[in-house]
C-alpha cells in the first residue's frame, strides 16, 4: 500500500507549524520538508525548529525536496537531514551541466548511501530529466511527477510503465489553466479530479504502487480534495 504524503507548505507557517497541524490529520502519514532554496533565513529556521520536527519522526516519514539549483555547498544540509530522511528529490538542471551534477549525486550517494538509493531525480522538462540519466545507473531512483509531465503533453501512465521498477516516490497531482488565468498561479500543483483521463489511467497504478505518493499541492484545501478523489477510487 502507499504512503500518503504532503509538502511541508499546506498552510502559512513554518516547517514545525504545519507539521503541529497535520500531526492531527490521520490520513496523511508522510511530510515532503521542502527546501527549494537554502539561504541563511532557512538555516535559522532549521537551526530553531530541528528539535521539534526530530520528536516527530515517529509520526511522520520524511522526504527532502532539495535546492535548485544543487550545489556542493548544499552538502551540509544532507548531512544533517540524514537521520531523518527516507530519501531526496533533486531536479536534473540544464542538460549542459547534466554530467557535473551527475558526479555529485555519486559522490553524495558513495558517502552517505545506507544500502539503497538516497537521491530520487524528479522529471521536471524531459529533456534534461533524459539528459542527465544518460549519465546515471540504471538503478537510480526516481521520482514521477504527474504535473510536470502533463504540462509537457505526456501521459503519466505510460512514463510509469516505463520506469516503474526505479519510481519510488510520485508527486501526485493535475493542471488547471482556467484557475491559473484567474489566480495568476501555475498551472500544476492543483488537486485532482476524478473524471480526467489520465488519473483514471493511473489508478490502478497507484493501487499496486508501494512507495510515497506525495500530493504536492500547497493548500489544505486542495489537499482534502485530493484525498476525496483517492477514497472515491477506493486509494484511501
Amino acid at each position: 500500500m502507499m504512503r500518503l504524503a504532503v509538502p511541508s507548505w499546506v498552510i502559512p507557517g513554518t516547517y514545525l507549524e504545519n507539521l503541529t497541524f497535520l500531526q492531527r490529520q490521520s490520513a496523511i502519514n508522510g511530510v515532503e520538508l521542502l527546501f527549494f532554496f537554502y539561504d541563511g533565513e532557512t538555516q535559522r529556521l532549521l537551526h530553531k525548529e530541528w528539535g521539534g520536527i526530530w520528536e516527530l519522526r515517529s509520526r511522520f516519514s520524511f522526504t527532502v525536496h532539495l535546492p535548485e539549483p544543487l550545489l556542493p555547498v548544499h552538502e551540509e544540509l544532507v548531512e544533517q537531514l540524514l537521520p531523518l530522511t527516507g530519501h531526496y528529490i533533486f531536479h536534473p538542471g540544464p542538460p549542459e551541466d547534466a554530467q557535473a551534477l551527475a558526479g555529485l549525486i555519486a559522490s553524495w550517494g558513495n558517502r552517505f548511501d545506507r544500502g539503497k538509493n538516497l537521491f530520487l531525480v524528479e522529471n521536471t522538462l524531459l529533456r534534461k530529466f533524459e539528459a542527465f540519466l544518460e549519465y546515471l545507473p540504471d538503478e537510480v531512483g526516481i521520482c514521477m511527477d504527474t504535473g510536470h509531465l502533463l504540462l509537457e503533453g505526456k501521459e503519466p501512465g505510460a512514463f510509469y510503465k516505463r520506469f516503474n521498477e526505479r519510481i519510488q516516490e510520485i508527486h501526485l497531482h493535475g493542471l488547471d489553466h482556467e484557475k491559473a488565468r484567474i489566480d495568476g498561479r501555475l498551472p500544476d500543483h492543483r488537486p485532482l479530479h476524478l473524471e480526467e483521463p489520465w488519473f483514471q489511467e493511473v489508478v490502478p497504478l497507484l493501487a499496486e504502487f508501494t512507495g510515497t505518493v506525495n500530493l504536492e499541492v500547497f493548500s489544505w484545501e486542495e489537499v482534502l480534495e485530493s484525498i476525496g478523489v483517492l477514497q472515491t477510487v477506493g486509494l484511501l
